[in-house]
């Protein structure tokens, strides 16, 4: 049963509205009233409770659903997600796209960004033995894979952007990391447009240079260097994007 001390229960006296009932939950979310993984009450609980209809309420419910917010469990109930979903980020990302045609130069200018503040607090804070192993690992993998004469820009893209996550999970931040594989996610088709480009210019150095550098620069003793190595580790995205708008005029 609904207990009376429960705010985000309150009546919603204004005319009824699906985000009305949405703020409500997510409010009580982020206020710590609803904890993640516990049961939120039952549709009927909250049409009485809200004061709203019931059509109201299942597409409140279906919506955060769809964010990855709420988990329907069926002939259980509805509960609120215990793990941070990448579908949270979605609508967010998808919209910034919408709004106008280089929102995806946008989009690789935030990556660059969170490249930079990663490696920012890996800086001062340090880098595990286990995660220089990794990130060694996981370069001498792509190297490999090139100097064999590997050229599919699918595998290349995907050993490339393990190195970077490697980076992003070594921080130790759920919210990072996700945010970090939306973004990856979401700039992978101009990603494999920039190592179209390199292979074009035949500069397959340039991934074990630009992964090197950081490594380097992660172990040395000048943050203006690791910044550097993240500004010279974009120069073929810059190239690629030059290159796309010559291709429209």
């Amino acid at each position: 049963m609904i207990g009376s001390d429960e705010q985000y229960l309150a009546p919603i006296r204004a005319r009824s509205m699906v985000e009305n009932v949405v703020s409500r939950i997510t409010g009580a979310i982020m206020s710590g009233e609803l904890k993640p993984g516990e049961k939120i009450p039952t549709e009927a609980e909250m049409v009485r409770a809200f004061g709203v209809g019931r059509n109201t309420v299942r597409e409140a419910v279906k919506m955060l659903e769809s964010y990855g917010i709420l988990e329907i469990r069926r002939a259980d109930g509805t509960y609120v997600c215990d793990r941070f979903s990448p579908r949270l980020l979605d609508p967010v990302l998808y919209g910034i796209i919408l709004q106008k045609e280089s929102a995806h130069h946008d989009l690789v200018g935030l990556r660059e960004m969170l490249d930079g503040a990663i490696l920012q607090q890996l800086y001062y804070k340090g880098v595990a033995p286990e995660t220089w192993e990794t990130l060694g690992a996981l370069q001498d993998d792509l190297e490999d894979y090139l100097s064999g004469g590997g050229r599919d820009i699918a595998i290349i893209a995907r050993k490339d952007a393990a190195f970077h996550q490697s980076l992003a999970a070594a921080t130790n931040n759920i919210a990072v990391m996700t945010v970090y594989d939306s973004i990856l996610k979401i700039t992978e088709d101009f990603l494999f447009k920039t190592i179209e480009t390199i292979l074009q210019y035949d500069a397959v150095s340039y991934f074990s240079e630009s992964h090197r550098g950081i490594m380097k620069a992660l172990a040395g003793d000048s943050p203006d260097a690791l910044f550097r190595c993240v500004e010279w580790s974009y120069r073929y995205w810059q190239t690629s994007f030059e290159e796309e708008q010559s291709d429209q005029r």
